[in-house]
C-alpha cells in the first residue's frame, strides 16, 4: 500500500504544487499525484512550518503539536510515456492525495538504469545511480566545481568504474594527483562509508601506467616523447607557442619541402639548418621558435607509440607535475592531435580523454591563449562520431570556452559559489531549474547535481567512496596538537 503524506491546496499550475502534511517532509525529497491517471513524479522544493501559535502563548508555554503544521511546494518532474518523459498538460487538483515515491517510479520516471558506471546514492533514498557507459563516451562529460569541493575526487570514481569495464582511460594531469589510485583505499573513516555504498578498496596498480615529458620531475613516470620523425608543417604549427604569419608559413613550407626532397627520413634539426639558409629575413622569427622545441627534449625519433597509450582497461595519466606551462600546452596539443587522428583510423579502441584544470587548455575566449584550444575544440564537436569521449574538469566553470562545456550532455556539478561561476554553469546545462540552481551553492562535500542524459532530470546524488587511493587531498599545513606538542618536546621547546 503507498504511503499518503499529504493534501494538495491553494493555486496549482501543471509544473508546481503545494500539499500539505502533518509529517516530516524534507527538501529534496520524491513525491508523486495520481494526475490524469498517471503517476506524476515531482520533488520538493521548500518546506515551511505552518503555525497559528501567537505571540504571548510562546511565553505561556502553551505550545501544542496540532498548532503547527507542514507546508511543501514541490517541482513537477512528469512521467513516464512511449517517448521518454512527459508533463502534464493540466493543473493538478486541489484535494489529490500526495505520495510518497517509492524507488520503483523514482527509476522509472528518472531513467535510473540498473547497470554502467556507479556514480553514487541518490540523496536520501539509497538508490544506486549509474551512468551509461556509452554515453560518456559518445556525448563527452563535465565535472565542474570549486577548489576543495570534490571533483577530482568524483573524477576519480568515473575513472575507476571506466577501468572496471575495460574501457582505455587517458588523463592529462597537471598536478599529478591520479598515480595515487595504484594503491587502494585505505582511510580509514572511508572504508566505513564502503559497506553504505557496497564498494570494497582496490587498487590499480595493474592497470595504470604513468608518463611525463622530461621524466627529471617524475622520476616514476616513463619518459613520454613526440614524434620527431618526418614533421609536417601542421605537425609544426600545432605546437609552436606563437601564430605565424603567411609569409612565415610560406618560409617554413618550403624549408620542409626542401628537406623531403633530400633525406627519406628527417628530424627537427634538420629543419632548422634548412631554414637557417634560407635568404628571406622572416626566418628569424622561425628559428628560436624551433629551436626552443628542439631544447625541450620533447620530440625524440623513438617517440611513444600511440597505440600503448590506449590500450583496453589500461590508464595512461600523462603526469605534468612539475612541468612548466607552455611545455604542457605543447604535449596535450601534440598528443591530443595525435590521438584523434589514430582514433579516426580505429588502430586505437574508443577511449575517454580526461583533462583535468581544462581551463588552461581550452580557456574561454578574453581568459588567455593555448595552442591546445583547437584540438580540444574539435574533440568536443567531432569526437563522438569516432568513439574518442571527452571528459572536461575545472574548478573555473567560467574560465573555461563555453563552446566546449556546451558539447558535455552529461554533466557532474558539485558546490561552486563564484556568481560567474555559477552563471557559467546555468547557462550551459540544459534541465537546470533555479531551485537546483540555487542548490549548487549549498552544497554539502560529496553531494553533486547529475544532469543529462540519459537522466530524464538532475538528481542530487551523494558520490560514492573511492574504491582507490586519492591523491588530491590539500596538504596540512598545521599538524594537529598532540603531534606538535611531540614536536617541541623532542627539540627541547616547551
Amino acid at each position: 500500500m503507498q504511503e499518503r503524506i499529504g493534501l494538495i491546496y491553494g493555486d496549482t499550475t501543471s509544473t508546481a504544487f503545494a500539499f500539505a502534511s502533518n509529517r516530516q517532509i524534507n527538501r529534496l525529497d520524491y513525491v508523486y499525484v495520481v494526475h490524469e491517471g498517471r503517476k506524476v513524479l515531482a520533488q520538493v522544493r521548500e518546506v515551511r512550518r505552518i503555525s497559528k501559535l501567537s505571540f504571548e502563548k510562546v511565553f505561556l508555554e502553551e505550545i501544542r503539536e496540532e498548532d503547527e503544521k507542514i507546508s511543501a511546494t514541490a517541482d513537477v518532474i512528469g512521467y513516464s510515456g512511449r517517448n521518454g518523459l512527459c508533463v502534464p498538460r493540466t493543473p493538478f487538483r486541489q484535494g489529490d492525495y500526495v505520495y510518497k515515491a517509492d524507488e520503483e517510479i523514482v527509476r522509472e520516471v528518472l531513467g535510473l538504469g540498473k547497470k554502467g558506471a556507479y556514480i553514487g546514492l541518490l540523496k536520501d533514498m539509497d538508490i544506486k545511480v549509474y551512468l551509461d557507459i556509452n554515453t560518456l563516451l559518445q556525448k563527452h562529460v563535465s565535472v565542474l566545481a570549486k577548489s576543495g569541493s570534490g571533483k577530482s575526487y568524483a573524477m576519480g570514481v568515473i575513472v575507476e568504474e571506466l577501468i572496471d569495464h575495460g574501457v582505455p582511460v587517458v588523463i592529462i594531469d597537471p598536478h599529478g594527483e591520479y598515480p595515487s589510485m595504484i594503491h587502494p583505499n585505505l582511510d580509514k573513516k572511508e572504508i566505513e562509508m564502503m559497506k553504505r555504498f557496497d564498494v570494497k578498496p582496490k587498487g590499480y596498480g595493474g592497470n595504470i601506467v604513468q608518463y611525463s615529458p622530461g621524466n627529471e620531475s617524475n622520476p616514476d613516470s616513463i619518459p613520454l616523447y613526440l614524434d620527431e620523425i618526418n614533421l609536417e608543417l601542421n605537425d609544426l604549427m600545432d605546437v609552436m607557442s606563437s601564430k605565424i604569419t603567411g609569409v612565415q608559413k610560406g618560409i617554413l613550407y618550403q624549408a620542409i619541402k626542401e628537406v623531403k626532397e633530400r633525406k627519406r627520413i628527417y628530424l627537427l634539426e634538420d629543419i632548422i639548418e634548412e631554414l637557417k639558409r634560407a635568404k628571406s629575413s622572416a626566418k628569424w622569427n622561425l628559428i628560436p621558435q624551433l629551436e626552443e622545441l628542439n631544447d625541450m627534449k620533447l620530440f625524440s625519433a623513438d617517440a611513444t607509440p600511440i597505440d600503448e597509450l590506449v590500450q583496453k582497461g589500461k590508464c595512461s595519466i600523462i603526469n605534468f607535475r612539475g612541468i612548466p606551462p607552455h611545455i604542457q600546452d605543447v604535449v596535450v596539443s601534440h598528443l591530443l592531435t595525435k590521438l584523434f587522428e589514430e582514433r579516426k583510423r580505429n588502430s586505437i579502441p574508443p577511449f575517454m580523454v580526461v583533462i583535468e584544470e581544462s581551463h588552461r587548455y581550452c580557456p574561454e575566449r578574453g581568459q588567455g591563449g593555448a595552442i591546445s584550444s583547437e584540438i580540444i575544440r574539435t574533440i568536443a564537436s567531432e569526437g563522438r562520431k569516432f568513439g574518442m569521449g571527452l571528459a572536461i574538469v575545472s574548478q573555473r566553470p567560467a574560465r573555461v570556452e563555453k563552446n566546449v562545456v556546451s558539447q558535455c550532455n552529461t554533466q557532474i556539478i558539485l558546490k561552486t559559489t563564484n556568481p560567474n561561476d555559477v552563471r557559467a554553469i546555468v547557462a550551459s546545462v540544459e534541465g537546470l531549474t533555479q531551485g537546483a540552481a540555487d542548490e549548487i551553492q549549498r552544497l554539502p562535500i560529496g553531494m553533486a547535481i547529475l544532469s543529462g542524459l540519459p537522466i530524464n532530470a538532475p538528481l542530487f546524488v551523494e558520490v560514492r567512496v573511492r574504491k582507490s587511493s586519492h591523491g588530491g587531498r590539500a596538504a596540512k599545513v598545521v599538524e594537529d596538537e598532540r603531534k606538535a606538542n611531540r614536536f617541541s618536546f623532542r627539540f627541547g621547546r616547551q
